[in-house]
Order: structure tokens, then C-alpha cells, then sequence
């Protein structure tokens, strides 16, 4: 019959159990490392002895994102503070000091998923009522569902669209400051590679701490927009060493572009949904594909315009009927 173990002998069999196998190469580039020794000297990796636990995961953590040393605290905070020491000093070739623009994308794009995550799995609907009572308190329900069709896709597909929207940004950016030579158009990559990843950072966190309610969450969307705009501001004036009246034009110059980019995208939707809706009240058979979120709202488009068609009707025949009566009760009267 075996003895039990004393509380110290445990102790000893579980530290035992939890060591790794140290082994004479490094696990990170497979070169020579000595047992007694903690880094390797070819890619500086740390030898690690345990095996994973709550406690060192959790210290692993801390260690990377919450130490004053970490590149990823020192660029969020500089972001705000000199942002032009960031995106200028990874232009000038500077990659030490604070994290490369693709890494803190990376990290923009993993927290804005993680912030999707949470909406889809227990905050859909917090979030779809924050939204329209950001765009509209009155939107029916046919509207609602177009809204939440629109979100679930954004939402699938928001690495896609951060990736995309950042050349767009950076074309505009160029064009706006073609007078100002000082970065090219592969510069101003960068540039809207850390102002967004930044953009998207803050207002992630922003609103996770206010996803619980939908109130919150519309007034977060708000803050979100704003700071969207006047951060995208303080970051050019900083890299381009505006002036006052200098900011103003280039920022008028900006949305401009930005304006006449959004009607040149939207524009075939458009005509296409007015040539539906034309062809809808002419009588044509009109064949529209409800799979899409377009077809979505052509369809609910159609549909509420036959219903106030049907409302005005209703309401001028109303009308008509309470002329006639007051007309009779008048004649009798008379009488």
C-alpha cells in the first residue's frame, strides 16, 4: 500500500512536474544555447523553465502589455503626446524604440475582433439600438434589419475593410499635400497606418467600457466620431507643421476629396436604385435580388413608398367624405 504524500512533498512533485525540458538549442532559432545560460545570444530569446500556468500567463501579460518599458504602452502613449516622433522615426528608420506600423495594426485589428466578438455573442442588440439612435429614432423595422445585415458584414469582414480604407486614406493625403515633399506616397502609407490603427485602438476600448448599455454606447459613438476627426487633424498638423489658417485649408481641401470620392463610389447604387424605383412605378416587372443588402433596401424603399401612397390615399379619401358631410349638415341647416 503506498504513503501518502506530505503537503512539502506535493508541492516538490507538482514544481517537478511543471519544468520544461531544457535542452542545449534555442527553441526560437534553433542555435546553440548553454544550459546555464537564460537568453540566446544569437536572437535574444529567454529560456523558459515552466510550463504555462495561470500565474506566469498572467505575469507574461503584464510583462508585455502593462510594463512603462513595453513598445506597445510607450507608442500609445506617444501617439497622443508626439505623434510625430512615432510615424517620423519609423520613416527616418527607426524600429527599436517603439513598435513598426504593421505590428501596431496587428494589434488594432486583434482588439478590434475581440470588440466584434463580444457585439455578436451577448451586445448585438445593445449595439444596433445605440446605432439608430445615432442615425435615426425613427427607423422601421424593415430598417432595423438592413442596419443589422450591414453590421454582421462589417463586422466578418473588418480586417478587409481596415486594410482597404488605409490606402484610400493615404491617396487623399498625398493629393491634399502634393505642395509638401517631404513624404511620398508609400510615407503617407505609414502615416494612416498608425493614425487609424490609433483611431481604432482608442475607440475600441472606449467602447467596450460602455457596451453594457445603449445609451452609453450612442454617446461613446459620438465621442468616437469626434475624435476620429480631430485626432486625424492634431497628427497632420504635427508631421506637416501647420499653421492655423494652413490646417483649415488642407483639412476643407480633405473632406473635398473625401466627399467627391464617396459620391463616385455610391453613385452607380444610386442610379441604379432610382432606375428600379422608376421602373417600379411604371409598372415593369422589376426583379430584385433580396440576398443583397441593395436589394434589401430597394425592397423596403418600394415597400413604404406604396404604404404612404396608400396612407395618402386613405387620409385625401378621409378628407373628401368629412367635405361632403359637413357640406349636407350645411344644406340642412339652411333648410
Amino acid at each position: 500500500m503506498s504513503r501518502k504524500l506530505t503537503k512539502k512533498e506535493r508541492k516538490e512533485l507538482k514544481k517537478k512536474n511543471n519544468l520544461l525540458e531544457v535542452k542545449e538549442t534555442c527553441v526560437n532559432c534553433n542555435q546553440f544555447i548553454a544550459l546555464d545560460q537564460r537568453f540566446c545570444t544569437h536572437c535574444g530569446g529567454k529560456r523558459i523553465y515552466n510550463r504555462l500556468t495561470w500565474r506566469n500567463l498572467i505575469e507574461d501579460f503584464l510583462d508585455r502589455f502593462l510594463n512603462l518599458e513595453n513598445s506597445f504602452l510607450k507608442t500609445f502613449v506617444a501617439m497622443f503626446r508626439r505623434p510625430e516622433d512615432v510615424i517620423g522615426g519609423y520613416i527616418n528608420g527607426m524600429r527599436k524604440k517603439y513598435l513598426p506600423a504593421f505590428s501596431y495594426f496587428a494589434i488594432a485589428i486583434s482588439l478590434t475582433g475581440f470588440y466584434y466578438f463580444l457585439l455578436q455573442g451577448w451586445f448585438f442588440d445593445t449595439y444596433i439600438d445605440a446605432q439608430t439612435q445615432l442615425f435615426s429614432e425613427s427607423m422601421q423595422e424593415p430598417q432595423v434589419q438592413i442596419q443589422q445585415d450591414l453590421t454582421g458584414a462589417l463586422m466578418e469582414n473588418q480586417s478587409l475593410y481596415m486594410f482597404l480604407i488605409i490606402p484610400i486614406l493615404a491617396l487623399m493625403s498625398r493629393v491634399v499635400f502634393w505642395n509638401y515633399k517631404q513624404y511620398n506616397l508609400v510615407e503617407h502609407f505609414v502615416i494612416f497606418l498608425y493614425t487609424y490603427s490609433h483611431i481604432s485602438i482608442v475607440s475600441v476600448i472606449l467602447q467596450i467600457l460602455f457596451i453594457w448599455s445603449s445609451s452609453l454606447l450612442f454617446f461613446a459613438s459620438i465621442i468616437v466620431m469626434l475624435f476620429m476627426l480631430f485626432f486625424s487633424i492634431y497628427v497632420l498638423k504635427r508631421l506637416f507643421s501647420l499653421d492655423a489658417a494652413a490646417m483649415i485649408l488642407k483639412t476643407s481641401l480633405f473632406f473635398i476629396i473625401l466627399s467627391l470620392f464617396m459620391c463616385l463610389i455610391i453613385s452607380p447604387v444610386i442610379v441604379y436604385g432610382i432606375k428600379t424605383v422608376i421602373a417600379h412605378k411604371e409598372g415593369k416587372d422589376v426583379n430584385i435580388d433580396e440576398s443583397t443588402l441593395m436589394g434589401k433596401f430597394l425592397k423596403t424603399s418600394i415597400e413604404q413608398a406604396e404604404r404612404q401612397k396608400r396612407k395618402d390615399s386613405i387620409k385625401k379619401d378621409s378628407i373628401k367624405r368629412v367635405e361632403r358631410f359637413q357640406k349636407v349638415e350645411l344644406d340642412l341647416s339652411k333648410r
